[in-house]
């Protein structure tokens, strides 16, 4: 029989220590996420709304590169800029609700590189039983828009055409619209990718064959507008439903001639447990909400590593981009939300231990959503407070990742707890940046304090922390001792600098 004996395992620790040890020589994997956000047509942003300048200010300070903006279909009075098809020699195409989005948008961005997603087709492209209106509010959400299964035009043309004659607004100063008339914007930007559509597996329900034709349908198109533009495909809701999506599309030979296959894209929701979304009634207590956030994170992780696999077997240089993380609270479309007070703070840490994981993994991007929600729109996801548009919790812990680490960074060995009892309480991952700069990213899971020692008692530095006593406020920081460690408050997302 093998000898089975183990080193001997030490008591249980109190339940306030948690020792984390680094062994900075020893690397893990190089760091080649990049930590950004997307914000979206929401109509909270529009101009002249009391929280539209302190929000796009909150956006330039987070100085994110690969931001994201998204017209979506919830409000087609501001996203679709054509409402209507056209009709006797004339067309409804009308981009003064849409522009201003872009322009503040790509003004808060202060020409870092971005992408582009002008996701929602008119609905009028598809077959449908009678006409779907689209509502005379634009601040109505329109729930209902989103209709129908089957495009009008089965070679997909006339849509890849819209698409077109949008690239060509932003990108090449207008377009001809489907009645040879000119349409001048006087405008030249620069994505630097641009994503075809947003969740096509949730909406339209449209099947992997008839998306990666429409893919490459757009994108032989928009190439040409700008040949150092990339493009992202899938951008899946359910990555998880269907996996034909990724074995359909990440095989070449599916594709036409020349279209590239530059990055993927899909999304990862957690939910306590929505029985009711319009209320909190029937779902579990805030005090269960962690265990069930963090577990459905690990399950995305595993879900991660086998869809990997399957992208490094068919097209092993395209990118991934998980675009979209974020948590729900049970009540996500309630007009009056009820919002623990905590939950942003733990939202906060559930995005940082997955950002720690999905960099491990060598994942290209990961977007945190939303930059800004508000009630009956998924009001949990914002990083802003939709009253007054200063940043919350959520905010301030993405904030944290984003100015301490980076593309580039080396990911060392980090234990927490004992190698034969493991302390799931915390996250930790210890960083070495390309100038030797030494950073430990601590995760608190639990809501209550837990005090971290280090295993190497000489160690000193700072540790900056969100968590549930900063509330809505920036970060506190406080002195870290490796004999004496530091306390994390509850749902902390922490980083600790090394002397």
């Amino acid at each position: 029989m093998a000898n089975t004996e183990h080193a001997p395992v030490p008591e249980e620790p109190p339940a306030t220590a948690v020792t984390v040890t680094v062994d900075w020589e020893t690397t893990r994997a190089t760091s080649r996420t990049e930590l950004t956000t997307h914000a979206w047509t929401a109509p909270p942003l529009r101009r002249g709304t009391e929280i539209h300048d302190p929000v796009f200010a909150a956006l330039r300070d987070l100085k994110t590169d690969y931001s994201r903006f998204l017209a979506w279909w919830a409000h087609p009075l501001l996203s679709v800029p054509e409402l209507e098809p056209p009709d006797g020699g004339e067309t409804s195409w009308d981009f003064t609700n849409l522009d201003m989005f872009v322009d503040d948008f790509l003004e808060a961005t202060e020409g870092r590189p971005v992408v582009a997603n002008i996701a929602t087709i008119p609905t009028w492209m598809f077959d449908t039983p009678e006409r779907v209106p689209y509502g005379e509010d634009p601040e109505e959400i329109q729930w209902n828009y989103e209709q129908g299964r089957e495009f009008r035009d089965p070679s997909l043309t006339e849509v890849a055409e819209y698409f077109e004659r949008i690239a060509r607004w932003y990108l090449a100063g207008g377009f001809h619209d489907e009645n040879g008339r000119w349409h001048g914007s006087g405008r030249e930007h620069r994505f630097a990718y641009w994503e075809v559509l947003c969740e096509p597996d949730f909406g339209h329900e449209i099947p992997p064959e008839t998306y990666t034709k429409l893919y490459d349908e757009v994108v032989k198109r928009l190439r040409t507008l700008d040949p150092d533009m990339r493009f992202i495909g899938l951008s899946l809701a359910m990555a998880k439903i269907d996996p034909q999506y990724f074995w359909h599309f990440l095989n070449p030979a599916n594709h036409e001639d020349g279209i590239p296959l530059d990055a993927i894209s899909y999304h990862l929701y957690a939910w306590p447990d929505i029985i009711n979304p319009m209320g909190p009634e029937g779902n579990p207590p805030f005090d269960h909400w962690p265990g069930i956030l963090f577990a459905q994170a690990d399950g995305f992780v595993s879900q991660v590593q086998l869809l990997e696999s399957i992208k490094h077997h068919l097209s092993p240089n395209t990118e991934t981009h998980i675009n979209e993380i974020g948590t729900f609270a049970p009540d996500m479309m309630n007009a009056d939300p009820r919002v623990p007070a905590d939950y942003w703070a733990l939202s906060g840490a559930v995005v940082a231990y997955l950002w720690s994981q999905l960099t491990e993994l060598g994942i290209d991007l990961v977007g945190i959503a939303e930059f800004m929600d508000y009630p009956g729109m998924i009001p949990s996801l914002t990083l802003v407070d939709w009253e007054t548009g200063a940043p919350n919790a959520r905010y301030w812990a993405a904030k944290l990742l984003i100015d301490n680490f980076r593309p580039g960074d080396t990911l060392v060995d980090t234990m927490v707890g004992h190698p034969e009892v493991p302390d799931g309480r915390v996250h930790a991952r210890g960083f070495v940046s390309s100038d030797g700069r030494r950073t430990l990213l601590l995760v608190n899971k639990r809501p209550e304090p837990i005090r971290v020692t280090l295993g190497d008692p000489g160690q000193r530095g700072e540790v900056t922390m969100v968590d549930t006593s900063t509330g809505a406020e920036p970060p506190k920081s406080v002195p870290l001792a490796g004999d004496a460690g530091v306390e994390l408050g509850g749902f902390a997302t922490a980083v600790a600098t090394l002397d």
